[in-house]
């Protein structure tokens, strides 16, 4: 072969090598770069659990990029606002794509939010893993981009009716539900109804509210008709605060009993008498719990945000360890993904965590290609007001169907 011509076909074997490295490299992944999108309630009527779950997943980040990164790519995190609305989140996600070019969403505030999502995962093929809600529509039917974690909300109300029945004695309790309209309510609601099979109860009295209500009277009036033993509030946290001042204006005295979202310590002060002794189901540790994965988030915390979350007792609540769970799910998925990290190797290896360890702060995580929700463990906890906690009152427990 002429010189002249093996010096063009080098050429010509370069360009296309080049050609192909560019034609196979993935959006928000570059040598060195892993760009991330977090779509949050920052402003809106959830902003007090939207703006720990940012923060958390940046602290997270900043801690593995500290160490080296992930296959050496720093992972860089894009937080944007969606006030707890829909369009707002939609919005969002499409800045994130077209102007900062992100590889993935983790850990999108809400199921209302995270639901408005869904053309966009399967249209443009972008990763949602996790999403920061526990309802069963996050997984079901199977979203090929879309994962969840945590207990949800039908295994929440059927723990609630079962510590009801085995641990506060009530025989065949009349139970009411105070919940948002939209997937998050309703399945609460399917878990009751669950419930009321399994023990034979009396219909269930359901009472809704729009997601930007700002007032309950008429909730509390109607629910309050129904006489019911128990009333499960599952609602978002200011909302559920207000619920249940109205009751207490009303001088209304019934069991009490909070989803996962009321697990915040404002809640104890915001709920106003009904504070002291609330009944709330968590499904993450506590700030002061002898675990590995709270030690590294509170150090991590200290670290990089210093006096705006410490003392951690005090600062880090539920959702600010759900940000931080949903970091850790993802980070996980990017390591067994590999070098060649592509949206496509990294929803496989997602389907491929089995039994992942949590390091304590929640239950195990498990996904396949048949799932995308993982199963998990729950604990009912009593507020103190005066001590300003939540004191776990039953070990974890696997709901059982």
């Amino acid at each position: 072969m002429p010189r002249w011509l093996r010096i063009v076909s080098c050429f010509v074997l370069v360009c296309l090598v080049a050609w192909s490295g560019s034609a196979t490299a993935e959006v928000g992944v570059t040598d060195t770069e892993i760009k991330i999108g977090v779509i949050s309630d920052l402003s809106g009527p959830t902003a007090i659990g939207g703006i720990g779950m940012a923060d958390a997943i940046t602290s997270y980040f900043n801690a593995v990029n500290d160490a080296g990164g992930i296959h050496g790519r720093k992972v860089t995190v894009i937080v944007e606002d969606c006030a707890y609305a829909p369009a707002k989140a939609v919005a969002a996600a499409k800045k994130l794509m077209a102007k900062d070019g992100v590889f993935a969403f983790v850990s999108p505030w809400g199921t209302a939010p995270s639901t408005a999502l869904f053309p966009i995962t399967e249209k443009d093929k972008i990763p949602l893993a996790p999403a920061c809600s526990l309802s069963t529509t996050i997984y079901d039917p199977l979203k090929k981009y879309v994962f969840a974690a945590g207990t949800n909300y039908v295994d929440q109300s059927l723990f609630i009716v079962d510590y009801a029945v085995n641990e506060l004695k009530m025989n065949k309790p009349k139970v009411a539900i105070f919940c948002q309209d939209d997937d998050w309510g309703r399945d609460h609601v399917k878990g009751l109804e669950m419930a009321r099979e399994k023990y034979g109860l009396p219909p269930i009295a359901v009472q809704t509210y729009k997601y930007d209500a700002v007032e309950f009277k008429s909730q509390v009036i109607n629910l309050m008709k129904e006489k019911p033993d128990l009333v499960i509030v599952a609602s978002a946290i200011k909302s559920g605060g207000m619920f249940l001042q109205e009751a207490h204006k009303m001088k209304w005295k019934t069991t009490f009993i909070g989803s996962n979202t009321l697990g915040f310590l404002p809640m104890l002060k915001l709920a106003g008498p009904y504070g002291e002794g609330l009944l709330v189901v968590n499904i993450f540790a506590m700030p002061d719990e002898d675990v590995p994965g709270m030690k590294k988030l509170i150090a991590a915390s200290e670290k990089y945000l210093g006096d705006k979350w410490m003392p951690a007792a005090a600062k880090i609540h539920p959702y600010y360890v759900y940000g931080w769970a949903n970091a850790m799910i993802f980070a996980e998925g990017l390591k067994r993904a590999g070098k060649n990290l592509t949206r496509e190797s990294l929803v496989t290896a997602l389907e491929g965590l089995k039994d992942f360890d949590m390091e304590g702060i929640m239950g195990s995580v498990s996904y396949s290609a048949e799932s995308h929700g993982s199963p998990g463990y729950a604990r009912m906890t009593k507020g103190d007001v005066e001590k300003m906690r939540f004191v776990p009152l039953t070990e974890w427990k696997l709901v059982q169907h």
